[in-house]
Formats: C-alpha cells, sequence, structure tokens
C-alpha cells in the first residue's frame, strides 16, 4: 500500500468508535477494530479488470446473439458464461458484507456495560466500607483498567460475578442511587455480548469463503473465454472479420486502476 494510500486509510480508522475504544483504553479491541478495517474485502485489480472484461464480451454477445443463433455449442458456452457473470456479481456483493456497524454497536453496549459495572461496584465498595464488610470490599473491588485487561468472555464473567454479589444488596444500592436495571444489565447486557462476537466472527467466516471462491469462479470464467469462446470465434475471422474484431475489442483487459492488491489473493494466468 503506498503511503497516502496508508495515510487516507489511518485517517479514516480514527473515527468515534477508535476514540471511544482510546478513551476506555481497550486497546486490544482497538487493535482488533482496525485489524477488521483492513481486512474489508474487495476485488482485486486484476478481479476488477477481468470481470470488467468478462461483462463487457456478453454484452458483446447478447447485441451480436443472432450471429450465433444456429451455433448450440456457441450458445452454450454464452449460457455459462452469462451465469459465471452472475455468480462473481453475487460473490463480490457477499464478499465485501462489512461488520462495521456491527463493531460500532458492541463498542458502544461495551462501554454502558462498564459505566454499569462500575457504578455497581463503586456502590457496593461504599457498602462495605459502612458495614465493615471486608469480603465485600474485595469482591465488588473492580476497575477499568483491571476489567480492560481481561480477555473479553473473562471480562464479561467477572461482570456476571459483581451481578451475583449485588443482589443481597439491591436496596442499599437503590439508597445510593444504583437503580435495579442497572444491576440487572450486568447481566443481561454481558449475556447479549457473549453472543455478538461468535456472529461477527460467523460474517468473518461467510466473506472469506466468498472471496476465496470468487477468485476461483474468474479464473474458471477467464479459462471459459480462453479455451471455449476464443476458439469458437476464429471462423469469424474470415466469415465476418468485422464482427471478429469488435469481439476481439470486446476481450482486451482494461488495467483500471482501484481494488485490493494482486498480491493478496490467488494468482491469474496472464492471457496469451
Amino acid at each position: 500500500m503506498c503511503k497516502c494510500a496508508y495515510l487516507i486509510w489511518f485517517r479514516a480508522c480514527l473515527n468515534v468508535v477508535c476514540v471511544e475504544f482510546i478513551i476506555n483504553k481497550d486497546f486490544c479491541e482497538l487493535i482488533n477494530y482496525i485489524s477488521h478495517l483492513k481486512k474489508l474485502h474487495f476485488m482485486n485489480r486484476r478481479e476488477l479488470n477481468l470481470s470488467t472484461m468478462f461483462q463487457t464480451v456478453e454484452e458483446f454477445l447478447n447485441k451480436n446473439s443472432s450471429s450465433f443463433e444456429d451455433k448450440p455449442l456457441m450458445k452454450a458456452a454464452i449460457a455459462d458464461l452469462k451465469q459465471c457473470n452472475a455468480t462473481i456479481h453475487s460473490l463480490n456483493e457477499a464478499q465485501s458484507v462489512s461488520t462495521r456497524a456491527d463493531f460500532a454497536i458492541k463498542a458502544e453496549d461495551r462501554k454502558m456495560l462498564l459505566d454499569n459495572g462500575l457504578k455497581v461496584s463503586d456502590g457496593l465498595k461504599a457498602i462495605a466500607a459502612m458495614n465493615k464488610d471486608t469480603r465485600l470490599k474485595v469482591e465488588a473491588d473492580v476497575s477499568r483498567w483491571e476489567l480492560g485487561r481481561l480477555r473479553e468472555n473473562d471480562m464479561l464473567i467477572r461482570l456476571k460475578q459483581l451481578h451475583a454479589t449485588a443482589q443481597p444488596y439491591l436496596a442499599e444500592l437503590l439508597a445510593l442511587g444504583v437503580e435495579a436495571s442497572v444491576v440487572d444489565s450486568l447481566d443481561s447486557d454481558s449475556s447479549k455480548l457473549m453472543q455478538t462476537s461468535p456472529a461477527i466472527r460467523n460474517i468473518k467466516v461467510k466473506t472469506r469463503q466468498a472471496t476465496i471462491e470468487l477468485g476461483e469462479t474468474v479464473i474458471s470464467t477467464n479459462n471459459l473465454i480462453r479455451e471455449t469462446l476464443d476458439p469458437m470465434m476464429l471462423p469469424f475471422k474470415n466469415i465476418n472479420p468485422t464482427l471478429y474484431g469488435e469481439y476481439q475489442n470486446a476481450r482486451k483487459v482494461a488495467d483500471v486502476k482501484g481494488g485490493r492488491s494482486t498480491k493478496e489473493s490467488t494468482e491469474l494466468k496472464p492471457e496469451v
């Protein structure tokens, strides 16, 4: 990635979600989020240029379909090309699905959960001090820094434990301004976040698989044109030179900049 493009990408990462992670010192989550942004899947330049050529060839064949009416094998190859193009379009949409919104929602839910945990912890520590209850003081002693250092699942388990610790003291907590709904959120919202991470991972698995299948489909479509359509069009070089010349123009791969680096995906054989 060139320096200029990297700076543009880095600035895009410094959004509200990243700022929240920095404020809360959730550096592990910040690294995961930026890594997610960097790994968003799009066609690489080679795939993008080839898929554009595939579409151009399909448009040419549709426009000149009358020239192939008496050639069933040619019509079958054209049908295969149309199916390949439709599959590429579908896989490109599937690989481009982003979990950015899910990350943003998760970050907001996580911050609210941590805030509620600290409210409950402060209330319980105040009760422990008033009752000179050493056990309660130790069990209620959590900090944002401590929770931020834990793995996510361990952090949620710790908050659920804090929820259990608070149950006998709901009345005292309410008198201190800590409502029951805040205490209950330590259990319900922790369970919700436990389900969010696997859901995000499942989306990532699907996008990665779509990227793999997309690369394979681009290769097979390129082979279909080179090994089937190209030879079938050769007779038109003498029968209809104009038509053949238009086909050759449609076959040209324009080098349009854009997409991911080609190095990140399966190499395609150079055209002959």
